[in-house]
């Protein structure tokens, strides 16, 4: 070799192989790409991609942009594109009718792709309705610019369990909801270094990282189309049904998608803990619920459904109560304390401490009427003003009436983990996070999705699914009503709802004189 260098001879050089995709990879990204194709060849889901477009574009607005986007001089964006006009009254109109119709299409596309008559929903339908709108600005609710002035609070090293929005002055603060911006997170450690993660890609933009927490969000909800529709054929119910129901549901693609709500990442490891659960890798399902409980509180209520699971897999149970009951509190308490260490290390892990503990509070200070507690003692101090009663008194309806109401709510999770739990674990779980949702102080529409999407997985009666399906309406009727009060065209948005809920009643008549229950019947067994 030293000879052939000296005479100048030269060597051959060694042959650079080809960059190859791994076959499983490609394999996977053709199947991908082919149930991409055949859910885009769906009418229906086409309609619903329409319907988010419309609601993408009429998101061009006061209602949902930073405030100061149309203020002179105006966003540089808006002015290249000559869009100052959309903040006028004749703009905020033509946005509302396209916000209201892309809504309203929606709808429809998801009504007409119930599972009956062999139809089946397509299996990518919800990624192609969550396109259009991955840029609109955050939808239906100003959360995700809190997430994003956390995220910065986190990059900057202050502790965002002591301190609020206000000190990150500047864009990150400006866009956060007035009456949150003194108060600081309530949220999970891991909630909180995922924003974190978001925001330090985008450190100096408050918008794009507020935009850009749709990431996780859409990750999340890809996580639900793959465990919700498993979770339901472990317990005999339709996976595809369960898709439609629970995935493809307007609420989702409202406040999971459009809202870029941290809630998504809740709910879908919730579910993926249940289906584990019900494989019986219940060690790793309580650990998942312990990242869950990470993101959000909430999550907690899950063990409910391991506890049930947990029970159904002990072959030597005793019968009777007295040893139901034994056996209950210990699964729960081996699960739990698996919970309980997997949520500290992460907490560990994410050096940010329990300081949300303290701030559970913080939500509460919003008086929310969609609450059955809270519209109650609402009622009950409007006719003590009414009736000249002392003002000292005044204060004593809402905070009465919001203690009954999570003391009964705390009777009703212990009555159904008992009822329900050992029998049906999901339907168990699903009705404690129902009951937390509707016996709290306050209540979001993307609160009912906490237990109504696992509902999807638990065999319903068609009265029981129609009942899912009018909900539904109501809470995007409602939200659609109020994003048009903030665009100032309330009347359009109150005429689009009646629109809506004739419309509905016309597919309900037409879906009763097809017959359509005897085959909801059958797709869903156990009437």
């Amino acid at each position: 070799m030293l000879e052939q260098r000296v005479a100048g001879a030269t060597t051959t050089a060694p042959t650079r192989t080809a960059w190859s995709v791994d076959p499983r990879v490609a394999a996977y990204g053709e199947q991908f790409a082919a149930a991409l194709r055949r859910s885009w060849a769906d009418p229906m889901v086409r309609r619903g991609t329409l319907g988010t477009s419309l609601v993408a574009a009429g998101s061009i607005s006061p209602a949902f942009l930073p405030a100061d986007t149309f203020e002179l001089p105006a966003s540089p964006l808006i002015e290249r594109f000559g869009l100052e006009w959309l903040g006028t009254g004749a703009g905020r109109i033509l946005t509302t009718i396209l916000l209201a119709v892309g809504m309203a299409l929606l709808v429809d596309a998801w009504l007409r792709m119930r599972p009956v008559h062999g139809r089946k929903a397509p299996s990518l339908a919800w990624l192609l309705w969550s396109l259009p709108i991955m840029l609109a600005p955050p939808l239906f609710s100003r959360d995700a610019y809190s997430y994003a002035a956390q995220g910065q609070i986190v990059l900057r090293g202050m502790d965002p369990y002591a301190v609020g929005p206000f000190w990150v002055a500047g864009p990150f603060a400006d866009q956060v909801d007035p009456m949150w911006v003194q108060t600081p997170a309530p949220y999970g450690p891991l909630a909180l270094q995922v924003q974190h993660l978001v925001v330090s890609v985008f450190p100096e933009n408050a918008y794009v990282s507020a935009v850009a927490m749709r990431v996780p969000a859409l990750l999340a909800v890809g996580l639900l189309a793959y465990a919700l529709p498993r979770l339901a054929e472990r317990y005999g119910v339709s996976g595809r049904h369960a898709l439609w129901l629970g995935v493809l549901n307007p609420l989702v693609m409202m406040h999971f998608i459009g809202g870029a709500h941290g809630d998504a990442v809740m709910v879908a490891l919730v579910t993926l803990a249940l289906l584990l659960a019900s494989r019986g890798q219940l060690v790793v399902a309580s650990m998942t619920i312990a990242a869950a409980a990470a993101y959000k509180q909430t999550a907690v209520l899950a063990l409910i459904g391991v506890v049930g699971m947990a029970l159904q897999a002990q072959s030597d149970l005793e019968p009777g109560a007295r040893a139901r009951l034994r056996a209950m509190v210990r699964h729960g308490l081996v699960y739990g304390g698996i919970t309980a260490a997997t949520f500290t290390a992460i907490t560990a892990v994410s050096g940010l401490g329990w300081g949300w503990i303290p701030n559970l509070s913080v939500p509460v200070s919003l008086r929310s009427l969609l609450s059955p507690p809270t519209f109650l003692g609402s009622a009950v101090e409007w006719l003590m003003r009414v009736g000249g009663m002392p003002q000292s008194s005044w204060s004593l309806p809402v905070p009465i009436a919001q203690t009954i109401g999570l003391v009964a709510g705390l009777a009703g999770i212990a009555w159904i983990t008992w009822r329900f739990a050992p029998r049906n674990p999901v339907l168990a779980t699903a009705g404690a996070l129902l009951v937390l949702c509707a016996s709290g102080p306050v209540i979001h529409p993307w609160y009912l999705l906490w237990g109504g999407l696992l509902l999807a997985a638990v065999r319903l009666s068609a009265k029981h699914v129609r009942a899912v399906v009018f909900v539904t309406l109501f809470f995007v009727t409602y939200g659609v009503v109020d994003a048009t009060v903030s665009n100032g065209t309330w009347a359009l948005g109150v005429s689009a709802a009646l629109w809506m809920a004739a419309r509905l009643r016309a597919n309900r008549r037409r879906l009763h004189e097809q017959s359509d229950e005897p085959v909801l019947a059958a797709i869903l067994p156990g009437r």
